[in-house]
């Protein structure tokens, strides 16, 4: 709900033989192991190791242990002490719990001590507890301080939540963790993907491979308020929120290691589908901040698609082909502005910066001399027909297809194919150029290129519209270092342009993880694995902080490497997994 509740909700604070203890000074390791965060701190006498994990959705245990590591007893003290921001806040204490509750959004954190000798709620801000005053520990000898805590919003059942947390058993539910955790990485690195895939060979790669999974679990969200299924934040560093298209990139990768987690994440856009067909670009807790001004490029069918390959799920396949058809036919109706079948990215409120956050490319250069066309009540379009949303639609006829045929509806199926075919043919004619050998926006009325070469050209090899000779100039002009084979490669726009700004022009020359995944892939699609290869491993080796301990970034600088935007970006992990499984 956005906002940070407290500092600290409960810190320890140890007395031994009558000193404090510095825990600061004598931290030894932190670390952030998958599903587990453990912490070490010895002062050559006590060693103190706590330890975090989900229980719950809504709940994690914290288990802390103390133990004698000197030659002689101590006597020690431990203390818990927190609070919250909000002096305002409503506060109460259940025997061992503490109940803060924030007053403007009715956010709810509480905390369990279940070893403790005495809670004490100072005020409606802070608490203090005795976990205990005077502990002897001969050498060797442990003691181990438990407490759960949980974070629940407007409308979550409390009592539920308490007596499951009040049943836990603490040993049990970090053997479990443990054990989910192993199943996620093991579904990634299975025998078969490893042995068959060069890059999976290598222990550094497969440490970025895990590295993404963990970036999307620590960014995946429960539902709640108004967001009706489960879903995830494009990161958990400045977003609160599900975005459309971010959403079903991030599915494709999940559904690797939990299908069920990706089947949510497409059904929660989908949950506010208009009676047009329309998905909203954002939704949140509140339903009355979801951006209705525009959409977001249509990968919503891939995505469902993904999902299907990995589970053979027939069944939320028909549950979710209606819907798809319907966001499918809304291009159709509100972004075709001449009917001429080919679609261009608009909003709904006439302003041509929404018209640009529905391509997904937000400030890219070619936008720069934009006009939006009025089609109707509530719909406009950019004066340009546009490369990667056609491509997107090419690819989303040709899986409607299959899905119509899986599904029984032949006729469907039928449509969807010549549609297609239609499509292919008008991008491959009309929206190449020879001359430069890319592909390219067009202007509505003159068919002119808009000749901005940016990420957008490589989508026709993604979607397999290009000719054969199409792809190869295409390859071309990815592999050339003075385009877009920049130190790291694939950035968002020919690295030669003026317009370029590497460092703080967002998509208008940093290397996007997406573009890259589109890119290479469709190298792969017309057989240039040598080229998608090299690409892969120089983008690994070279984006800043990948193949160390750094986070997943939303993008980077193509001439240095170096990390810009967003950290613990969401669909940055989801499709470098998709890129080191090779899918």
């Amino acid at each position: 709900t956005g906002g940070w509740v407290a500092a600290t909700l409960s810190e320890p604070e140890l007395i031994v033989d009558g000193k404090r203890y510095d825990l600061a000074r004598n931290i030894q390791t932190s670390l952030y192991q998958p599903g587990k965060l453990v912490q070490n701190f010895n002062n050559g006498q006590i060693h103190v190791m706590t330890e975090l994990c989900f229980a719950t959705s809504r709940s994690v245990i914290v288990r802390t242990t103390m133990q004698n590591v000197g030659s002689a007893s101590a006597t020690v003290s431990m203390h818990w002490k927190g609070g919250v921001f909000d002096k305002q806040s409503l506060s109460r204490q259940e025997g061992n719990r503490v109940l803060m509750i924030r007053k403007k959004d009715s956010l709810l954190t509480a905390t369990h001590f279940q070893t403790a000798d005495k809670v004490m709620l100072l005020h409606n801000d802070s608490l203090k507890v005795i976990e205990k005053e005077s502990l002897s520990l001969k050498p060797g000898e442990i003691y181990q301080a438990v407490y759960v805590q949980s974070v629940l919003l407007r409308g979550d059942d409390w009592q539920k939540e308490f007596a499951m947390a009040d049943a836990l058993n603490v040993e049990s539910s970090f053997k479990m963790n443990t054990i989910r955790w192993n199943a996620n990485i093991s579904a990634l690195l299975s025998d078969k993907k490893v042995s068959a895939n060069r890059f999976l060979s290598k222990n550094d790669y497969r440490k970025v491979l895990v590295k993404a999974m963990m970036t999307l679990n620590s960014n995946w969200r429960t539902a709640a308020g108004d967001l009706k299924h489960d879903g995830s934040y494009p990161s958990y560093n400045e977003f609160y929120g599900f975005w459309s298209w971010d959403s079903w990139k991030i599915a494709s990768g999940n559904v690797f290691y939990n299908p069920e987690m990706a089947k949510n994440e497409m059904r929660t856009l989908f949950d506010y589908q208009a009676k047009n067909g329309m998905i909203p670009d954002f939704i949140g807790y509140n339903k009355a901040h979801n951006n209705w001004r525009d959409s977001k490029p249509p990968l919503a069918a891939w995505g469902v698609m993904n999902i299907f390959e990995q589970t053979g799920d027939t069944l939320f396949v028909k549950e979710m082909f209606d819907k798809l058809c319907l966001f499918h036919q809304w291009w159709y109706k509100e972004r075709d502005h001449d009917h001429n079948g080919v679609c261009e990215y608009g909003s709904t409120d006439g302003t041509l910066i929404a018209a640009a956050w529905e391509s997904g490319m937000d400030n890219g250069v070619r936008f720069d001399d934009t006009k939006l066309l009025k089609n109707g009540d509530n719909a406009w379009s950019m004066n340009q027909e546009n490369i990667c949303l056609n491509s997107f639609l090419y690819v989303e006829k040709t899986i409607l297809a299959k899905m119509a045929a899986l599904l029984n509806h032949k006729e469907l199926a039928r449509q969807f194919d010549n549609d297609a075919k239609k499509l292919k043919e008008y991008i491959q004619t009309r929206m190449y150029d020879k001359t430069t050998g890319s592909f390219y926006d067009v202007r509505l009325g003159t068919g002119e290129f808009v000749k901005i070469m940016g990420a957008e050209c490589w989508l026709p090899l993604w979607a397999g519209i290009a000719t054969t000779e199409q792809a190869r100039t295409v390859k071309d002009v990815m592999m050339n270092p003075s385009r877009f084979n920049s130190y790291l490669p694939l950035g968002t726009l020919d690295v030669s342009d003026s317009h370029l700004k590497p460092v703080a022009g967002y998509w208008r020359g940093p290397v996007w993880v997406d573009q890259v995944y589109f890119g290479i892939t469709g190298l792969r699609n017309y057989g240039f694995e040598k080229e998608a290869d090299l690409l892969t491993e120089k983008f690994v080796n070279h984006a800043y902080g990948l193949l160390s301990d750094g986070p997943i970034h939303e993008n980077y600088n193509p001439l240095t490497g170096e990390v810009l935007n967003c950290p613990n970006f969401g669909w940055s992990s989801a499709l470098i997994i998709k890129m080191l499984l090779k899918n």
